[in-house]
């Protein structure tokens, strides 16, 4: 997930780019004061657009990373764990499962949770064998990750639950598990490195080269500081991912 700083550089740059390259066709029709405006509305509705489909990530990193958060928190429980959670989630409802090793059963359906290791076609074998042996003719398997294979049997209906739709499904049960251990947190100075990251380094170099022409094309000194303040950024990321390359050669 972003961090702020980097939402803020993102943001502010972004907006200055879309400004600009606004104001530059604009001028060549409209006055400069009508210019302004109209670069200034374009930019502002670019702006809200993109700020709600940022939005949307946002919700979506925010799922992916308390899914993370559950599965890292069921490492450090007992292997049938989330099932019994699962069940004790479900009688709290009204509904009454019953729980045979790592198997939930209710109505003839029966739910594994396989979360160490990606399902595969001799595990789906072994948990259709023991869904049959308890009489269920529907079965769920909730995994962390997609299944490298799953197997087709006649008369009996498999589902597989993925990763975030599992989380999802603990969640509205309130059947989640406790937090024992915290996970390490980031670093000091992880907003600049996350600011200067890998995939940063091609969006500063456009956008200082945006702003230069900008600059060129409408004489503006504030095109001109903020083309040189994206060609810094540029070459400080340049140089922070060549340092962060030789460092891991070297620790290699």
């Amino acid at each position: 997930m972003k961090s702020k700083f980097a939402k803020i550089t993102d943001g502010t740059l972004g907006a200055f780019l879309l400004f600009f390259a606004a104001y530059a066709v604009m001028r060549y029709y409209l006055p400069n004061s009508l210019a302004v405006f109209s670069a200034a509305a374009t930019a502002m509705t670019a702006l809200l657009l993109f700020g709600l489909s940022g939005k949307r990530k946002d919700e979506d990193r925010r799922l992916s990373a308390a899914a993370e958060g559950m599965f890292y928190d069921f490492m450090f429980l007992p292997a049938n764990a989330p099932i019994t959670l699962l069940a004790k989630g479900l009688r709290a409802r009204g509904e009454t499962p019953t729980v045979h090793g790592n198997g939930l059963y209710l109505g003839g359906t029966a739910a594994f949770a396989v979360f160490d290791k990606p399902l595969d076609q001799a595990a789906c074998a072994r948990l259709v064998a023991r869904a049959r042996h308890y009489g269920a003719s529907r079965i769920i398997v909730l995994v962390k990750t997609p299944p490298a294979a799953t197997v087709d049997v006649k008369d009996v209906k498999l589902r597989v639950v993925v990763g975030d739709d599992t989380y999802k499904l603990f969640s509205s049960l309130r059947a989640l598990p406790p937090t024992k251990f915290e996970r390490a947190k980031r670093t000091r100075f992880y907003a600049f490195r996350n600011a200067l990251g890998k995939d940063k380094t091609p969006r500063y170099l456009i956008l200082s080269a945006s702003l230069f022409f900008v600059s060129r094309v409408t004489c503006s000194v504030v095109a001109i500081v903020c083309a040189a303040i994206a060609a810094a950024l540029f070459a400080a990321s340049v140089i922070y991912n060549i340092a962060k390359v030789t460092k891991q050669k070297n620790a290699a």
